[in-house]
């Protein structure tokens, strides 16, 4: 059983041995994000192993140490635990932390300050797709400027990038609004937008 404040110890690299039976596989990719992790924190979290080196938890560490060429790793050892004890933990080690919720909105603003600060996002493991569903990233708009009446072409060529379902809910209006003369569709831009072939420039100009 370990103590309440375990000691930490170093050990070789070659001394450890992953679990064989260990059911939490790690990508390649996942391995460069970790390693990218401890490039940027140090290693901040030891390895937990056996006496004889099977390790219980910290596989992923273990190979991103062994990527950024380390020769020694701080370990904690499970000393006296039993067979089914050392099994066990290697399940609940990966298994408990997936039980957690995400609180989306401290996220996204935590996320947000962290770009707004130029920090690089990726080492958090946090995605490009994640960061637009988000919406993070996403600045404000811009004060439309006083235009005189009739006089909208600066706006005609606009750019938006449109986030998440932003896209789809933005392609369904513009196709609402180009049906000619539909007695469902009351609404009076349709004359025009099909004119003017809306959802052809549109789609060409909304990013997705």
């Amino acid at each position: 059983m370990l103590v309440d404040k375990p000691a930490v110890e170093t050990w070789p690299v070659d001394r450890l041995r992953p679990y064989e039976r260990n059911s939490r596989r790690h990508s390649p990719e996942q391995i460069e994000q970790i390693a990218a992790s401890i490039r940027q924190w140090g290693w901040t979290m030891p390895i937990l192993a056996a006496d004889d080196g099977m390790v219980f938890a910290g596989h992923g560490r273990l190979a991103a140490g062994k990527l950024l060429g380390f020769t020694q790793v701080p370990v904690i050892v499970a000393r006296d635990w039993t067979d089914q004890q050392k099994r066990a933990y290697v399940i609940a080690n990966n298994r408990l932390t997936d039980a957690s919720d995400w609180d989306g909105e401290m996220l996204r603003l935590e996320l947000a300050d962290l770009v707004e600060g130029g920090f690089e996002i990726g080492l958090t493991g946090i995605t490009e797709d994640e960061l637009s569903r988000l919406s993070v990233g996403v600045g404000e708009l811009l004060q439309m400027p006083e235009l005189p009446d009739g006089d909208r072409s600066p706006f005609r060529d606009m750019t938006f990038i449109l986030y998440g379902d932003q896209f789809g809910i933005v392609e369904r209006a513009i196709g609402r609004a180009t049906k000619p003369r539909d007695p469902d569709n009351p609404n009076r831009c349709a004359r025009q937008c099909a004119r003017r072939d809306l959802r052809r420039i549109s789609r060409a100009r909304l990013i997705n």
